[in-house]
This record gives structure tokens, C-alpha cells and sequence, in this order.
């Protein structure tokens, strides 16, 4: 195995990597901002040595509890330079909920968006545990034991300037690739969570196998999915750690919006975004002439009925031609968690000549199965990825639990207990019903 830390920045600050766009983003006046490799490394280094120079030991957790942007990835990255344990939760869960995952992976620092989030999340009275705070926007902090971003970045450039490298050099270079990286928690609310751990070996070694799974190549990246979701986490770190470049945005709805203008060719996403394109479907062919209306078939979207009678030339021009538009027009696959797509939906991104492939995994595993471009079942999730193996007990077609085997699987979970188990095979017991046909994996409705 090797050290997490070392292993990405050495790839990173390659000369293969440095000159890269690493992220792309629109300013606020729709201005097209690129951030190379060499630049955003240089950040990450400066906030490094300023999480350092705030007392930050390796071996402590920090939950990140924050929509997506950059600054997130920022703080992720730096956090892993020394020695960090990574806790990424959704920012949109109930109190209570994150606050249980808090306590349990015993987290020492805790970054929000804003002073508004700190304060919902911190609540009223004193029984709140002693927590140092970061604020990744600065935006309302007035108390004092809270800092920003960019009050560490700015000491971590003082500090480097005066060459304090050297000690994140030896802090960075000195972990073991069995130490503890990444806590992770199921990506939906539970009233008991419980938060999976692995070391910094088995996330590169894990890493790796996504890559090669995702087929990335001079891609442009949306990743429309919370990073506080494993599926989006992991999904975001494979497209950085193969060289290509992050599309992101200070909020989902935000990048979502700016999809046409960043133009990406591959996009990771949830539920939500497939059933909002259905109804950006079904808007327009309700906007369509009388005629197609009519043609409707009173199903879910009547789409097969109309589009039969509309035509192929017009069908282009109505919803294919628009839809990769609104999409930027060099999107080439959209990748779906649990792959379960309508099949109206499906025929419309089909004949776009997009392809909507399926994606799964649990928190234990990480990201086991990807379906690939000219590999697929129509609303399967694919294959597992080299390196894993699955089985479902019973002949193919029968639905039981799935099985799901791995060099990479967790290590524990961090409070000793939790709903999922490792039999005498090695085979991690998902909880999840599916079946295998000729080894793609469909999953339970």
C-alpha cells in the first residue's frame, strides 16, 4: 500500500500534471476561471502548513459540513497533507443526525459554509463539546474561536515564506499507509449512522480501480452529487487524480445552472438531476404544436407515442438537439448512482447519443460497481470494478443480498460496531437485494 499524501502529491506536481486545469468555474460575472494543477497545489501546500501552524495534529478528524466548491476540496486535500482524518457529511441533514455522526467520529475540528451554518449546527447554551471551527467563506465570523480559509492560507504563506516545508515535509512523508484518511457515513439520513474507516493505502489503491472503471480521458467533470456523499467524494477525487478537470460551483443549484457554460463531457449524478431533466422533457413537448400533444399516450411522458408520430427530424429538433444544448454540448455520458433510469428518460438521452450508465456502492466499499460505454443492461449498474468481486447466493436472476468482495474494503468502523459484516470469504455483507445477470448486478426496486 502506499502513503495517501505522498502518492497524490507526487502525481499532482508532475510535469505531466502541472500545467492542467484541475478546476474550472464562472466568476460571478460569468467569466470562465481555470485553476491549474501547479497554482492549486500551491494552495493546498500554504494551507497545509497554516493547519499546522493552528495546531492541527495528524491522526485528527475534521468534518467537512459544506456544499461543494473548491475551498472544500482545499481544505480535504490539505487536511490529508497532514496527516488528517477526512469526515465529509451533507450539509442539508437534520441537526440531530449530523451531530450524532460528529460525536461518533470524535471530530476535534469541524468546517461549515458560513457563521450561519456554524450557528445552526452549534445551537443555543454551553453543552456544545470544545470544537475548532473553520469558516471556508469567512462570511459573518465575529467570534473568536473561529477561523477562516483564508486566515490559515494567509498564515500558512507567512509561515512558508520562512521555510516551515520542511516540517510539513516530514509530517506528510512520515505516515504510514495503514493510518486512518477517511470516515465515511451512509449518504442518507439514519437515525443510527455509523461511520466506515479507511486508511490512506486503501483510498489510493480504491482511487485507482474508479479511474479505470470511469474510462477518463481529457474529460471535463460535473459532479452534480454532494461530496458529502461518498459517490460524489470519491467521484470528484478520480477525476482529480487522473489529471482531468473539475467543473464546480459555489453551490449544486449554482453548477447545475452553469452546466451549458462549463460544457463538461462526463457528469456524476443522483436521482435529482434525472428527474429534473424528465420534466425539462415533458415541458417541452407540452410546448410542442397541438398536434404532438394530442399524440400523447396518457403514460408517465408518452414519449414512445409521440415520438413515433413526430419523426425522427423533428424529434431532433425538439428534444435532442436542445437537450444536448442545455447540457453543453460535448457531454458524452452521465453517470447515475443506483442506475435506475425511466425508460422514457432513457430512450431521450440514448437518441441525444448520451450515454446513461449506472453507478453503486455502499459506505464499506466505496464505489464497486460502474457500467462502461458498450458494456451495459438498461438499468443495471454494472459490473464490479477491477478489483472487486460480488456474488448473490442462488442461480443468476434470483434476488438475495449482494456480496461484495475487495482488497480495499473498510478497515472498522471508528466507534467498533455498525450494520454490515465481512464473512469467512471476505465478503462484505451489503444489506442491499439484487440480482446478477451475466455478472451485471440489478438492484432491488
Amino acid at each position: 500500500m502506499r502513503n495517501f499524501s505522498t502518492h497524490f502529491w507526487t502525481r499532482f506536481t508532475s510535469d505531466d500534471f502541472k500545467k492542467k486545469a484541475a478546476f474550472v468555474a464562472l466568476s460571478d460575472d460569468g467569466v470562465q476561471v481555470d485553476t491549474n494543477f501547479w497554482v492549486w497545489t500551491r494552495r493546498v501546500q500554504k494551507i497545509a502548513v497554516g493547519l499546522l501552524d493552528a495546531g492541527f495534529q495528524p491522526g485528527e478528524r475534521l468534518a467537512i459540513i459544506s456544499p461543494n466548491s473548491q475551498d472544500w476540496l482545499d481544505l480535504a486535500f490539505a487536511t490529508w497533507l497532514v496527516g488528517g482524518v477526512l469526515v465529509p457529511l451533507p450539509s442539508n441533514w437534520d441537526r440531530k443526525v449530523t451531530l450524532r455522526c460528529v460525536a461518533r467520529a470524535q471530530t476535534g475540528w469541524i468546517a461549515v459554509e458560513d457563521e450561519t451554518a456554524r450557528l445552526a449546527l452549534r445551537g443555543q447554551g454551553d453543552k456544545f463539546p470544545p470544537i475548532q471551527w473553520i469558516n471556508l467563506t469567512g462570511k459573518g465570523t465575529t467570534s473568536s474561536d473561529v477561523t477562516t480559509l483564508d486566515e490559515i492560507e494567509t498564515q500558512g504563506r507567512f509561515r512558508t515564506q520562512r521555510g516551515d516545508l520542511k516540517a510539513l515535509a516530514k509530517v506528510t512523508y512520515g505516515l504510514a499507509p495503514e493510518d486512518p484518511a477517511l470516515i465515511v457515513y451512509p449518504h442518507e439520513e439514519v437515525e443510527d449512522p455509523h461511520g466506515a474507516t479507511f486508511s490512506g493505502g486503501k483510498l489510493a489503491i480504491m482511487l485507482e480501480y474508479l479511474i479505470d472503471g470511469l474510462q477518463l480521458e481529457d474529460e471535463r467533470v460535473a459532479v452534480l452529487l454532494s461530496y458529502g456523499w461518498f459517490h460524489g467524494l470519491l467521484s470528484a477525487l478520480a477525476a482529480l487524480f487522473a489529471g482531468q478537470t473539475l467543473a464546480v460551483a459555489s453551490s449544486l443549484s449554482r453548477l447545475r445552472g452553469d452546466v451549458q457554460t462549463l460544457a463538461p463531457t462526463v457528469v456524476v449524478s443522483g436521482p435529482a438531476f434525472v428527474e429534473g431533466l424528465a420534466t425539462a422533457f415533458q415541458d417541452r413537448l407540452e410546448a410542442a404544436p397541438e398536434f404532438l400533444k394530442k399524440a400523447q399516450s396518457g403514460e408517465s411522458f408518452g414519449f414512445g407515442s409521440a415520438l413515433s408520430k413526430l419523426g425522427e427530424k423533428a424529434a431532433q429538433k425538439i428534444l435532442y438537439e436542445p437537450l444536448r444544448s442545455e447540457l453543453g454540448g460535448a457531454i458524452d455520458r452521465i453517470y447515475l448512482v443506483d442506475g435506475q433510469v425511466p425508460d422514457d428518460v432513457f430512450d431521450v438521452l440514448e437518441n441525444a447519443k448520451i450515454h446513461a450508465l449506472g453507478m453503486w456502492g455502499v459506505p464499506e466499499a466505496g464505489i464497486s460497481h460502474v457500467e462502461r460505454v458498450g458494456a451495459t443492461r438498461r438499468n443495471s449498474v454494472g459490473r464490479p470494478l477491477q478489483g472487486y468481486a460480488c456474488k448473490v447466493p442462488g442461480k443468476d436472476g434470483v434476488t438475495a443480498e449482494v456480496l461484495v468482495r475487495s482488497d480495499v474494503l473498510f478497515d472498522k468502523y471508528w466507534d467498533e460496531k455498525g450494520p454490515r459484516q465481512i464473512d469467512d470469504e471476505g465478503f462484505l455483507e451489503t444489506g442491499v437485494e439484487g440480482r446478477l445477470e451475466s455478472a451485471y448486478l440489478f438492484l432491488a426496486e
